[in-house]
């Protein structure tokens, strides 16, 4: 009689958590959660704007009637309370379809077409492009919590069909709050700005900015350690990965190698675009041997928005040490935390089993580039390679 009397408690409790485990739930182990890192407690000196935000997300939560598709996009805003750009919570549970939960436009696609339109108030509103990936729509929402919707128009990829919700764009001040799904409708959150038409740093540009936007930049071809020789004294030198793992450790001190034989004098170009961070094993010795050889190399740094962690720490020691000159764009920004010189499993949240990864290790010095990132010394536009026009300003001087 007591076991079926304590089995019957043990039923009750476990179906009372099931009905409270639910985003709310997450939210507020996140939020809790978030306490323990560094960036939040230095910077977190007024509780208000952290009780305000998760208040307001709370009831963001409770009102949003697709919360099984959009949690995550709840929960990483939460995590924007600060910034911390190596802080992350992100769905790695398998057999999760997320595309069950798609929402779609209520129309026909003529109507959607003509209804992107845009105006000279409403400069958002028009037809954008992903590379040659999607195609979208953008119209102004009505009685939603965001304001602007992207649509599908076409798209090359076969989970994604004509007329499902690709984003939402929520006005906040100068930016957007930007709820964007990637391949796999999973919900992400971006905050973006339209700039020279397109949704920076999203890569969304409106079909009459296309021109502007002709060249991928983004995109470089071959091995992620490169080597080339322009002639004239001008050498270049990819450094795409500062990973520590063996091989990736091997591949950059076989590129070490040959730039100790051929870049002796002149000028280089350091390309780091893509380069994603990793550890000073493997940036260091290009810094040690770009140091001895100071007085014979005038450097030259190529830069982009995927530039983070350990490589901005590079960046940073080339421009003070060596006098490189940077050019490109801002880097992502994630330079003031990170996760220690040791593997931490990541956190599992209570109701959805969400990865949540937390920073243990503070750089503070870096601070006024978390976030924002770090500016080159000269920005490049989006028309044509990078590399030609990086070797049109070198070989003007």
């Amino acid at each position: 009689m007591r076991t079926s009397f304590s089995l019957l408690i043990l039923l009750f409790g476990l179906q009372n958590f099931a009905q409270d485990c639910d985003c709310l739930s997450d939210l507020e182990y996140v939020a809790e959660q978030l306490k323990s890192t560094p960036s939040f407690k230095s910077q977190m000196q007024n509780m208000l704007i952290y009780n305000g935000a998760k208040a307001a997300l709370s009831q963001e939560i409770e009102k949003d009637s697709n919360i099984a598709q959009n949690c995550l996009f709840y929960l990483q805003r939460m995590l924007k309370v600060v910034k911390d750009e190596h802080i992350y919570i992100v769905d790695r549970r398998e057999g999760i379809d997320y595309s069950e939960f798609a929402v779609s436009y209520d129309g026909s696609p003529e109507a959607l077409t003509s209804n992107a339109v845009t105006t000279e108030d409403d400069p958002i509103t028009g037809i954008y492009d992903l590379l040659s990936s999607y195609k979208v729509a953008v119209v102004k929402t009505e009685g939603k919590d965001y304001d602007y919707a992207g649509f599908i128009l076409e798209s090359g990829n076969e989970n994604w069909k004509p007329g499902q919700l690709k984003f939402t764009l929520k006005k906040s001040g100068d930016t957007y709050i930007g709820n964007f799904y990637n391949r796999f409708h999973v919900s992400n959150f971006k905050n973006v700005q339209l700039k020279n038409g397109r949704l920076y740093p999203e890569r969304w540009v409106k079909e009459e900015f296309a021109a502007q936007h002709a060249a991928n930049n983004y995109y470089i071809e071959g091995e992620i350690f490169q080597y080339k020789d322009y002639g004239l004294g001008v050498h270049y030198v990819r450094l795409g990965d500062f990973d520590g793992s063996n091989s990736n450790y091997k591949a950059a001190m076989d590129l070490l190698k040959i730039i100790e034989e051929k870049v002796t004098s002149g000028k280089v170009i350091i390309d780091l675009r893509n380069n994603g961070g990793g550890g000073q094993r493997t940036s260091n010795p290009f810094l040690k041997l770009f140091k001895k050889r100071k007085k014979d190399l005038e450097f030259h740094l190529l830069q982009n928005m995927y530039v983070g962690s350990n490589s901005e720490h590079f960046l940073l020691k080339m421009k003070k040490q060596l006098d490189a000159k940077t050019y490109g764009e801002n880097t992502r920004g994630a330079l003031a935390y990170g996760f220690g010189n040791y593997s931490k499993p990541s956190l599992k949240t209570p109701c959805n089993g969400f990865s949540l990864g937390l920073t243990t290790s503070k750089y503070e010095r870096f601070l006024e580039y978390e976030a924002v990132g770090i500016p080159p010394d000269e920005y490049l536009d989006h028309q044509t390679d990078w590399i030609g026009q990086i070797l049109g300003k070198i070989e003007s001087k």
